[in-house]
């Protein structure tokens, strides 16, 4: 199988003699991705090289990723990607940096990547835009789901300085996600700014890859960029540690197959790449050793009301397009947001599309209730831990374990709720 060639360019000057082979990808194919993100990057002092070359770099391999159909592989989904980016530094890429994005590409997709550097970005402009009088004081992603609605609402009660917040556009849930921070809003003690940092790429009479293993990637490296340029040592990605480690349900969901954008071995990648091109930003999770009961619980105590956990977040893995519902009610995170949402305040009135429980067993929308409920019959120990994904050699594993265990009780009591009692949920 012959690899799927590109060169993203940020200037568009024509392609190096090394790239005439190479599909030509620029930055405008990210729709409106560079105003809005250097307004909020307007900062009296220099903005970090490497994190300028960080956004590129992630930016070419979101697009190559969804430029390379997984159906044109041999197997239907691993690919090889040769991808020449251009940055500012390519000098300080060249040593450990490259091969750990590589790396953490690698570890998001199933696919093979060759990423090589040259020359030719310019740096991003200064827009001489008045800096903000209040400082940036931390940066998180916030998708609109109830975690980051959770850990959003928390840190808003802190009183400090703004709270810098990256979130995808999505034309569709924009309305939702601007209901969520609003809900946030009305009881934050703290300035909330927010980047909806774009995701759409615009090109014609082009097939995308339906997948975006990448998408979170990109969304990172934004925010890592901010919190660069605004000296903001960390970058909190909340995410509940059920899905954070991800624990593949089937032999066929390891690995890849399963979305590990949080998942511990990758931040811990990412962070050995920042520090080894000279940066000091962190990327956290700070919600790994809680479950979705227990986040739940953490929104209710930072005084949100009950009613916004369920109407104004969203934490479907396939949200409807064509229903007034914005939860499909079968998917892995909508069962697991109702285990989460019944442990903590014993309700969920949540609009789903299908109720699950009355589905026949047999029918595809019952898949995810089906690998789930036979996950729970089984016991799960550190060996289906680690036997999917390695783990950094620094974390403690038994928090890890635990908290898997206790979100495997919150499931376990969900489907006994709802007469399908497991026989195995914490052994």
């Amino acid at each position: 199988m012959s690899p799927a060639r590109f060169a993203y360019q940020y200037q568009t000057d024509g392609p190096t003699a090394v790239d005439r082979n190479r599909v030509p990808i620029d930055r405008g194919l990210l729709a409106g991705a560079d105003e809005p993100l250097q307004a909020l990057a307007e900062v009296a002092r220099e903005r970090p090289v490497w994190a300028q070359d960080l956004v590129h770099l992630t930016r070419a391999v979101y697009l190559a990723d969804k430029m390379s159909l997984r159906a044109t592989a041999e197997d239907g989904w691993s690919r090889q990607i040769d991808l020449s980016v251009q940055v500012q530094a390519p000098g300080i890429w060249a040593g450990p940096a490259l091969g750990l994005l590589s790396r953490v590409a690698e570890t998001l997709t199933a696919d093979q990547w060759t990423i090589s550097l040259r020359p030719g970005a310019s740096a991003w402009p200064h827009q001489q835009r008045a800096v903000a009088d209040t400082p940036v004081a931390e940066v998180a992603l916030f998708s609109g789901g109830l975690d980051s609605f959770a850990y959003t609402a928390e840190r808003s009660q802190v009183p400090a300085g703004d709270v810098l917040l990256v979130s995808y556009y999505e034309p569709q849930w924009k309305g939702q996600q601007d209901r969520a921070l609003g809900a946030i809003r009305a009881v934050s003690r703290r300035t909330l700014r927010q980047l909806q940092a774009s995701q759409q790429i615009s090109v014609r009479r082009q097939k995308l890859e339906p997948s975006a293993r990448t998408r979170g990637l990109l969304y990172v490296a934004t925010a890592v960029y901010l919190a660069a340029a605004h000296d903001v040592p960390r970058v909190a990605i909340p995410e509940n540690g059920q899905l954070a480690l991800n624990a593949a349900l089937t032999p066929a969901r390891a690995a890849a197959c399963s979305t590990r954008s949080v998942h511990p071995y990758t931040l811990s990648l990412l962070n050995q790449m920042i520090r080894s091109v000279g940066g000091s930003v962190a990327v956290v999770n700070p919600y790994l050793h809680l479950t979705k009961g227990e986040v739940c619980q953490r929104a209710i105590e930072a005084g949100l009301p009950q009613m916004t956990l369920t109407s104004t977040t969203l934490s479907c893995g396939r949200p409807p397009r064509s229903q007034p519902e914005l939860h499909c009610g079968c998917c892995y995170p909508c069962l697991v947001r109702r285990s989460g949402l019944l442990a903590s305040v014993r309700a969920d009135d949540t609009s789903y599309a299908k109720d699950v429980w009355t589905l026949p067993g047999d029918v595809r929308a019952a898949a995810d209730r089906r690998a789930l409920h036979r996950w729970l019959d089984n016991p799960f120990n550190l060996r289906d831990l680690v036997t999917d994904m390695p783990l950094p050699n620094e974390l403690d594993l038994a928090p890890l374990i635990d908290v898997v265990q206790r979100g495997r009780t919150e499931l376990a009591q969900m489907f006994a709720q709802h007469g399908k009692p497991v026989r195995s949920s914490t052994r």
